[in-house]
């Protein structure tokens, strides 16, 4: 018996180095038969000198798609259809001036298409002169500081009706939704630490007015995503006056309980909780608001959006589809099919682009079944 079991051990490892070799040879088969039967998208926001991605490697990526002859369709094109064996598209978020001044050039220079979602509450009629440009951080948030002070959100930091129409025109660009204002909602009333009044975020300027020390942090989400609570901004000068008087010195701990306290106390009086009807009923007026800027200043068709901050929830999903919305478009990483999965679209996003990471994620994502597979693990 003793003398018999390496034999039997060695007959294990042999059939099941068979099965590996097989499972190997089905895996590579699979890989070459989906080869260049994915389709990337990849997502941009701004494309200027200050930005992460400069005028010059956004021109290094195009000039990658050009050497390996990838058409580049714009969403609308391909969800109709009209797609080749070769293609990748290029979208665009929220709308920057850049767009227009530099990667709309850089399109017609290398006759290449692009999809641009849009937030429309920032756009005005014309450019009044030369744009000096800001990071988005500190666009939006001057943006959202004049809308919430005069009502008025438009900037020169985002593109004009005029030069949308424009590059619209030119059939390189298409437009699709986003958002009118692409912002948040609080989604609780646990306090989750206090401002130092130094802070300007878009969401926050929104939520709460121009933040200062002491006032509460509470968990947001976008707009889009969940039932929100609505709290009136005079509470958070009074919950000011309170951190001023009875908190401001205490340790962290003892500040959050009491902090909790008087919030659980002023509830009833300054939050409002929305039912899910309230929630729907307002996602809807917002898309509809955005839809029907659009169309009437582009003269396009709106069929796609784009969730703000990939913020998805189904029951929007829903409603947004009896408004005539045909995908949408998310922050998903991974690849497509020729045929897109209209509820979950994916796109690839990279903080930190060069040459060569754009053409490794090419690679893969250009292959149905490794893009795939850097969706599940991303």
């Amino acid at each position: 018996l003793h003398d018999a079991l390496p034999i039997f051990w060695y007959n294990i490892l042999k059939e099941q180095k068979g099965v590996n070799m097989w499972i190997a040879i089905i895996i590579i088969a699979l890989i070459i038969y989906f080869r260049n039967k994915g389709v990337p998208i990849f997502l941009y926001h701004q494309v200027n000198e200050i930005s992460s991605v400069t005028p010059d490697l956004f021109e290094e990526h195009l000039k990658i798609l050009k050497e390996r002859n990838m058409n580049t369709p714009t969403l609308k094109e391909y969800g109709d259809g009209n797609i080749k064996s070769n293609s990748v598209l290029i979208s665009l978020d929220d709308g920057y001036y850049d767009n227009y001044s530099k990667v709309f050039p850089l399109l017609k220079k290398y006759n290449m298409k692009a999809t641009v979602f849009l937030n429309t509450l920032y756009i005005k009629e014309k450019r009044d002169g030369t744009t000096e440009i800001l990071l988005n951080g500190k666009a939006n948030y001057e943006a959202m500081k004049n809308y919430v002070e005069t009502g008025d959100g438009t900037t020169e930091q985002y593109l004009t009706w005029e030069e949308i129409r424009e590059m619209y025109q030119s059939g390189l660009v298409d437009f699709q939704a986003h958002s009118h204002k692409h912002t948040a909602v609080f989604v609780s009333d646990k306090i989750e630490g206090f401002f130092n009044g130094d802070e300007e975020e878009i969401t926050d300027m929104y939520l709460y007015g121009k933040v200062e020390r002491g006032y509460p942090k509470f968990k947001k989400r976008g707009e889009y995503s969940s039932q929100g609570i609505i709290i009136k901004k005079e509470f958070f000068k009074k919950f000011k006056e309170y951190y001023d008087r009875e908190l401001e010195g205490k340790d962290e701990k003892e500040k959050l309980k009491l902090a909790q306290m008087y919030i659980d106390n002023n509830k009833e009086k300054y939050f409002y909780y929305e039912s899910e009807k309230d929630f729907l009923d307002r996602v809807r007026e917002e898309f509809l608001l955005n839809k029907k800027i659009m169309e009437e200043n582009i003269g396009n068709k709106v069929e796609y959006f784009c969730w703000p901050w990939g913020h998805r929830n189904k029951k929007v999903a829903e409603i947004l589809k009896k408004e005539g919305v045909k995908g949408f478009v998310t922050t998903k990483k991974g690849t497509n099919g020729r045929v897109p999965n209209y509820d979950v679209i994916r796109r690839i996003e990279l903080r930190k682009f060069t040459p060569e990471k754009f053409k490794l994620n090419l690679f893969i994502a250009r292959n149905y079944i490794l893009g795939k597979i850097y969706g599940l693990v991303s």
